[in-house]
């Protein structure tokens, strides 16, 4: 298909990616003290564990079916509804938590709820990125988007944590409703090249399903590469579950030390996107995201160290872990925008999240289980020496290096 991607939808591009932005801060806000309640009022590694699962565990599932509905259905209705949706869910929420009734499975059933939300939601924001910017911004447009989602990242539990001290957590939620609302707004305005035709909708569901890991399975190294992927997913599951808990419980930390310590976090994200929103990497990204994974699991080692209490020394290493996202997962996003036929890009890219985060949902629970036998830093320190291991044995015993010479055959 010919969609000539130009500098007019590029320019709404940016309008639609403000919106999310702004909706994307709110969420940052409402998912720090969701996690922070739960993490006070249940004082359970197995809680904290099982809310992880139930807000991720749908995108997993439903993502290759929703994907191939981002192919079929008008993506923008797509990303309105949704949003709205969340919304509407949010203030259910708040209602909740003023009226005092809230209950641990009630924040646990919206978690799930805003996860089949994100299920819909992710891959029409992501198929509509190569319809709307031209192909020679894109791996900046990808960093730039890194940057500015650190930024918004690091704002987030800064700004949760100065309103926890004197604002009631029903009160905190409505900034979520509120930016959900602005994310709508510019959709009213802009125009989202439509890829559906009208053959396409009489396919059969199946086949279209189908389409999307027939295409992995075909291009060479890229299968290979994705099970690395889940493998590092299931590797870092523990810390992204359980950091609440490893400064909490393992460090005595309270709240202002825990946003410290996720704001250097998201320092790493923010100077990551800086660099990878400047360079233009054509060549080598294979090998850049190899060697950046290897230097992501050394900060995963330093984190696991970190003596008692001595959070500057958590977060620096924390900075160095999170440097190395923005690097590999802008370069792996350049690859599959490149690579993958516009057509395809809903279910494909899908299929590719749902592939390489498939293995997190069991690390999500074997991470809370783990911590009845062992020492949190035990678990992560662990978790990081197997992650090299893996990355040295899936270099040199399969062709995933070869998997950027399918994205120069469709370049030329």
């Amino acid at each position: 298909m010919n969609i000539q991607s130009s500098q007019s939808t590029f320019n709404s591009y940016l309008i639609f990616w403000s919106g999310q932005l702004v909706s994307l801060l709110g969420s940052s806000v409402a998912n720090f003290v969701i996690i922070w309640w739960i993490t006070l009022e249940t004082g359970s590694a197995l809680y904290l564990s099982f809310a992880s699962l139930v807000g991720f565990a749908p995108v997993i599932i439903l993502g290759p079916l929703t994907g191939v509905l981002a192919d079929r259905w008008n993506r923008k209705a797509l990303i309105a509804t949704v949003d709205l949706l969340q919304a509407v869910t949010t203030v259910a929420l708040i209602f909740l938590f003023w009226s005092e009734a809230v209950a641990i499975w009630q924040v646990l059933a919206f978690l799930g709820l805003k996860g089949v939300f994100q299920a819909f939601h992710t891959p029409a924001v992501l198929a509509i990125i190569p319809t709307m910017v031209p192909k020679e911004k894109l791996s900046r447009m990808n960093g730039v988007n890194y940057l500015f989602t650190s930024g918004v990242n690091l704002a987030g539990p800064i700004v949760a944590a100065v309103l926890l001290s004197f604002l009631p957590i029903n009160q905190i939620l409505w900034i979520d409703v509120v930016t959900f609302l602005v994310a709508v707004a510019p959709l009213l305005v802009i125009t989202i090249p439509s890829i559906v035709k009208k053959e396409d909708k009489q396919l059969p569901f199946r086949r279209q399903f189908a389409e999307g890991f027939g295409f992995i399975r075909r291009a060479t190294g890229l299968l290979p590469f994705l099970m690395l992927a889940t493998g590092v997913n299931f590797l870092l599951s523990p810390l992204s579950t359980l950091f609440p808990y490893y400064v909490n419980k393992d460090h005595s930390g309270i709240a202002s030390d825990l946003a410290f310590v996720m704001a250097l976090f998201q320092g790493g994200m923010l100077v990551g996107g800086i660099l990878m929103s400047v360079l233009k990497i054509s060549k080598n990204k294979v090998l850049l995201m190899v060697s950046s994974m290897y230097l992501l699991f050394l900060g995963y080692v330093l984190v696991a160290l970190t003596p008692k209490g001595l959070f500057w020394f958590m977060g620096l290493s924390g900075f160095v872990l999170a440097f190395c996202f923005p690097i590999v997962d802008v370069l792996a996003m350049t690859l599959l925008q490149t690579l993958v036929p516009i057509e395809m890009q809903g279910r494909a890219t899908s299929v590719v999240i749902s592939l390489a985060h498939a293995a997190k949902p069991i690390g999500i629970v074997l991470s809370g289980v783990a911590t009845i036998f062992t020492r949190t830093s035990n678990l992560f320190l662990g978790c990081a020496l197997v992650g090299m291991l893996m990355l040295t044995l899936s270099w040199f015993l399969t062709d995933m290096k070869y998997v950027e010479r399918l994205e120069e055959i469709r370049v030329e």
